[in-house]
């Protein structure tokens, strides 16, 4: 039964997704891996095996991976699995072409030692009654999207590149496309785990720093020397001599 309920959970959970055509659905692709070993490091392993070799595939909709919630644990939670990968392919040969694509058969290889079983679920979504949009900083009831930290990057301290996506009052919302450094103080558990993911940046305690982040633009790609101190923010540490020239007074 929770086989059942899971995979029609999944159904439910992204018929939202704009569909182009009814007659050629959008096909959600849903997978649970439980890991021979239960440490992070190997579930971490595998959450980034999943993002290197399984992201951004010709006719992907939607990509994500991540570990069980660990404090999810109602009746109703089928907790038999360590990591979770979505992919939503924009139509059945999307998902066909994906199965056969050299990255995916590779990730197969190489990490199919990791995990004891695999459980797949895929669904056809019904159409949308709206667009799906990447960033949603205003919703309906007044609200903010909440963008969180990944788990495995807690307490994080180094220098990351991406691209600024949205922008909120003294915030920036940042793609994670690659970590450069990690200093002697970072202390995640899988600094990888941010790749892919967007995080939210804010300055520091310097005035340069907070002047630095409003004067961010949406579509640039930035280094950013931060650190995860609390919440589910990163923080500038320290600005770069160019940023520094940049918000010069």
């Amino acid at each position: 039964m929770k086989t059942i309920v899971a995979g029609t959970v999944v159904g439910i959970l992204f018929a939202t997704v704009n569909q182009a055509q009814a007659a050629d659905p959008q096909l959600a692709h849903a997978v649970y891996f439980k890991v021979k070993e239960g440490s992070g490091d190997a579930k971490g392993q595998l959450v980034a095996a999943c993002k290197k070799f399984l992201s951004e595939h010709e006719g992907t909709v939607y990509f994500a991976a991540g570990v069980l919630a660990e404090e999810m644990n109602r009746d109703v939670n089928d907790r038999d699995f360590d990591v979770f990968l979505l992919v939503v392919f924009k139509n059945k040969a999307a998902h066909d072409k994906y199965q056969t694509d050299p990255r995916h058969l590779k990730f197969i290889e190489e990490y199919s030692e990791l995990w004891d079983s695999v459980r797949v679920f895929d669904s056809y979504l019904g159409a949308a009654t709206a667009p799906a949009r990447a960033e949603r900083p205003d919703r309906p009831d007044g609200g903010v999207e909440r963008i969180p930290l990944p788990d495995l990057a807690a307490s994080f301290a180094g220098m990351i590149r991406g691209k600024v996506v949205a922008k909120r009052e003294g915030q920036a919302v940042v793609t994670v496309e690659k970590v450069l450094r990690q200093w002697k103080t970072n202390r995640a558990e899988d600094s990888e785990s941010l790749i892919g993911n967007r995080v939210l940046v804010a300055g520091g305690p310097s005035e340069a720093s907070k002047r630095f982040v409003a004067a961010l633009k949406v579509g640039e790609t930035i280094e950013l020397d931060v650190a995860h101190k609390t919440g589910e923010v990163l923080t500038i540490l320290e600005l770069t001599p160019d940023q520094r020239q940049r918000v010069a007074e």
